[in-house]
């Protein structure tokens, strides 16, 4: 590919004089470089060294901030050094230039929780209004069973992919013919500049609770990243979901009015543009009104278990309008939507207690999905979880306190434990919950639960939802919950 006319239509500027060359192809990955490459080297942890590698590898143009770029332009007189002020950003517009191919209609969606759960429903209301759509997040690449898509890469199943497998798949969904996707948008693919670019024509915020301080150390930092959603991927003048019952539903607000946003509020407390009232749930289903613009449409109901779902269902309904989406196509679907998987996902019963299995992993969805379970315990409430490894130690104890008071019994027990020692990580829950049995085993936490089980039960397995693996040290075994729940019944 021509640089010049690369750097050109990403908008990279330069007082270098470059003369006509050619470069294979653009990385940020040093162990993918080869010859005549052009890298482009991120701040980070030992950024330095992976410089280094891609540069000896043999890259002809090297993009990075000033201080790396003079560090190295000695040592590697051949290589053409050009200094930017943002590397990341830099790197996703050149990743964009090389695939421009986008779906028409671009719906992003950031939250501490709910992510995967509004685009999954959002896809589905799409798909039953005959539209071919697809989902992208931590389910991975999800179609609509009207869609065809022909493509031999396999998508990892991230919240928010790279830029580069980002906007491969977005190309190779414009070229399949599939023009609407929904997309999870999680603080780190907003703070690294992951899906800039992407043309969305509108954007969700469901909530914002403890979680990923080992990243972003303050829940200010957390939020500041999220708002970039708003502040810089949606282009001005476009539709903005935000859930009203959040205390961060005003400053997103004032945030989205000097965009030129137009904000669509939702919520199950107040009034808003999407409000749902006379509410009534039981452990598998949804009855309330629907209340749209001051349009009421009476007893709908839903097969979505636990009350935050409605929440979520309000925030796809709200997005799936501002794509166009009459809300009088949408009400014959409602009955129809199913769950995400792993998203309060009922599994099986053991004579009548049903088992749930939820991706809950932060002090705010495990209190939620406990909370929701409550009304319809006539015996205990039993709660199976434990939490990740090189992750946001501060919830542990939380989440501890937390099943401590909203459940009867409690199984603390491994999650994805990682390079951290796993009894270490039970240890800090257990300081807040005396009363929980400790077993490290999660299949065998979840066995000794299960047969624990009396009729009037209700037994919810939190933390790795549709995680079809477990990682322990450096290696990902194989694992899912719900498999192990039908091992047992």
């Amino acid at each position: 590919m021509d640089l010049n006319k690369l750097l050109k239509e990403a908008g990279v500027k330069t007082s270098l004089y470059l003369s006509p060359s050619l470069i294979n192809k653009i990385s940020c990955d040093s162990r993918d470089v080869e010859s005549n490459d052009l890298f482009v080297s991120v701040h980070g942890p030992n950024s330095f060294i992976y410089a280094q590698s891609a540069l000896e590898k043999g890259a002809k143009v090297f993009i990075s901030n000033q201080e790396t770029c003079e560090h190295f332009e000695r040592s590697f007189p051949d290589v053409t050094f050009i200094p930017v002020s943002n590397p990341r950003l830099t790197f996703t517009k050149l990743v964009q230039v090389i695939y421009p191919g986008q779906p028409q209609t671009i719906i992003a969606v950031t939250g501490t929780n709910g992510k995967s759960s509004v685009v999954n429903m959002l896809r589905q209301l799409w798909e039953f209004t005959g539209i071919p759509a697809a989902s992208l997040g931590t389910l991975g690449l999800t179609l609509s069973s009207n869609a065809q898509f022909n493509q031999n890469k396999i998508i990892p199943n991230l919240t928010s992919l790279g830029p580069v497998d980002f906007h491969q798949t977005l190309q190779s969904l414009k070229e399949n013919h599939i023009d609407h996707i929904a997309v999870e948008a999680s603080s780190h693919g907003l703070d690294q500049y992951r899906i800039h670019g992407a043309r969305l024509s509108a954007a969700a915020f469901t909530n914002l609770t403890q979680d990923h301080l080992e990243y972003h150390k303050t829940l200010e930092n957390y939020f500041n990243a999220k708002t970039k959603l708003f502040s810089e991927v949606l282009p001005n003048g476009n539709s903005a979901i935000i859930n009203a019952d959040s205390p961060y539903f005003q400053k997103l607000v004032e945030i989205c009015r000097k965009k030129n946003h137009m904000v669509i509020s939702y919520s199950l407390m107040q009034k808003a543009n999407f409000f749902a009232k006379n509410i009534q749930q039981n452990h598998h289903a949804i009855q309330f009104d629907l209340i749209v613009y001051n349009e009421i449409f009476p007893k709908q109901t839903v097969n979505l278990a636990g009350i935050f779902q409605l929440e979520n269902l309000l925030c796809a309904l709200a997005l799936a309008h501002a794509t166009g989406i009459p809300i009088s196509s949408m009400i014959p679907s409602l009955p129809l939507l199913k769950s995400a998987k792993g998203r309060m996902e009922y599994v099986a019963s053991k004579n009548g207690a049903p088992v749930f299995v939820d991706y809950a992993h932060t002090p705010d969805a495990l209190e939620c999905v406990l909370k929701n379970l409550r009304p319809h315990v006539k015996g205990n409430l039993w709660v199976v979880f434990g939490c990740g490894g090189n992750r946001d130690t501060g919830k542990r104890p939380q989440m501890g306190k937390i099943a401590q008071d909203l459940a009867d019994k409690i199984i603390v027990t491994d999650d994805n434990p990682r390079l951290e020692d796993p009894a270490s990580i039970r240890s800090e829950i257990l300081k807040a919950c005396p009363k929980a049995k400790e077993i490290g085993n999660r299949a065998e936490a979840i066995a000794v639960a299960i047969a624990g089980l009396s009729k009037d039960d209700i037994l919810l397995i939190a933390g790795k939802g549709h995680e079809s693996g477990q990682t322990v040290g450096t290696v990902t075994y194989p694992f899912s919950d719900q498999d192990e729940v039908l091992k047992h019944l």
